[in-house]
Parts: structure tokens; sequence; C-alpha cells
């Protein structure tokens, strides 16, 4: 959800400054160069706690391992990866 709110957030002052661009007569181009850069500049630089919620939430959505939710899941996972680790510095 935060992924949503943030992109709204950064759509909402993109247009807003693109349309504000065009009123001073700066030219399409530029207006829209002008408007990204300053929609990215603002939202990364005044709401920091939304852009890392929002890049946590898309991390979350293009995760490729499930994540275990009960215990013995996550208990059978840690002993997995002890195995993994013991076996590769067998090979070393």
């Amino acid at each position: 959800m935060n992924f949503v709110k943030y992109s709204l957030l950064r759509l909402g002052i993109l247009v807003v400054l693109f349309l504000l661009c065009m009123y001073l007569g700066l030219g399409l181009v530029f207006s829209g160069i002008a408007a990204v850069v300053a929609a990215f500049a603002i939202c990364y630089i005044f709401f920091p706690k939304l852009h890392y919620a929002a890049g946590q939430d898309f991390h979350r959505w293009i995760s490729r391992t499930p994540k275990p939710t009960n215990r013995v899941a996550l208990e059978d996972q840690e002993i997995e990866d002890s195995y993994t680790d013991r076996e590769a510095r067998k090979d070393v």
C-alpha cells in the first residue's frame, strides 16, 4: 500500500509541476523534464520514510523466495542454511 501512496504522491507532484511549467511557457519538453526531476527530488528529500516503506513493499512483491510463516518452517530453513554453509566450507 505504501508503494501505491508513494507513486500517487509522485504523480500528483509531477502533474502540478508540469502544469506550472507549461503555464510559465517553458515548452513541452523542458516542462516534462523539469517536472520529472523535481517530482523525484521532492519526494526523495521530503518523504524518506514513505520512500523506504515503498521500496520494502516493492521488494516484497518481486521477491522470488516465499517467506515461511510457521515456526517449523523457520527452523527447517535455518537447519538447511547451516548445512549448506557447512558443505560449502568443506569444498574450500
